[in-house]
């Protein structure tokens, strides 16, 4: 696929949380997609030893009812390439969005929900890897992150499908969700073209066995199969 919106990856962090705070304002909190026939699952891992990053995405064909989702995997591509930019909290997409960006340019066909091991909105500008990505791209993205970034919000409860909102301030940034029972919950949040009850809805029917949602946890599964590949 190609870029929707382009702009330099090397940009200084002054720089980079200028371009943050202009793309927040056209982020689209916005879900106008109810039939999902094709899923993406994206995520990046590191060897911090050789700088390197190995970005993958998932595809799924989408079969659902009422009551429940079935995915069936379509493909996978990948990419290995030099991390150029530094850890900076916050921004985090400067350094993983050029190897996921190689992988999106394989893909031909778009979509209809693409979910990130990463933030969405939920983010100190609003512009987590999800919203800044998905926005990129022009793509319905949410974000499915382990931790959170930023923001409070009340316990959740501890069965599996329980949630509660995730605000900075008076502000709704996302939602604790608790994807497994009496098992850590994770952060979600729309990124683009997408809103609060999508993300939740997306995250929980495509969430088995599993703490992560099947597309992030199987791309998660073959950047840990790249990495094991690249050190043999």
């Amino acid at each position: 696929m190609s870029v929707a919106r382009d702009h330099p990856w090397d940009l200084n962090p002054a720089e980079a949380i200028h371009l943050q705070q202009e793309i927040k304002k056209e982020v689209r909190i916005k879900w106008n997609n109810p039939s999902v026939r094709m899923i993406g699952g994206a995520d990046v891992s590191y060897i911090q030893r050789w700088n390197r990053a190995f970005a993958v995405i998932c595809l799924f064909e989408v079969s659902q009812t009422d009551n429940s989702v079935e995915l069936h995997h379509l493909d996978t591509y990948t990419a290995s390439m030099k991390i150029t930019y530094p850890y900076i909290p916050g921004l985090l997409t400067f350094r993983e969005g050029p190897a996921l960006e190689t992988v999106w340019e394989q893909i031909e066909d778009t979509p209809d929900l693409l979910m990130f091991d990463g933030a969405g909105i939920a983010h100190p500008r609003r512009c987590g890897l999800a919203a800044h990505l998905g926005w990129r791209w022009n793509v319905s993205a949410i974000g499915c992150a382990k931790s959170r970034l930023t923001g409070k919000a009340e316990e959740v409860g501890l069965e599996k499908g329980d949630h509660v909102p995730l605000w900075d301030k008076k502000t709704q940034i996302g939602h604790v969700v608790r994807t497994r029972t009496r098992v850590k919950p994770l952060y979600v949040s729309p990124g683009h073209k997408a809103d609060f009850s999508a993300a939740v809805e997306w995250t929980l029917r495509t969430t088995t066995k599993y703490k992560m949602p099947e597309p992030t946890r199987l791309a998660d599964k073959e950047t840990k199969r790249l990495i094991s590949e690249f050190r043999q």
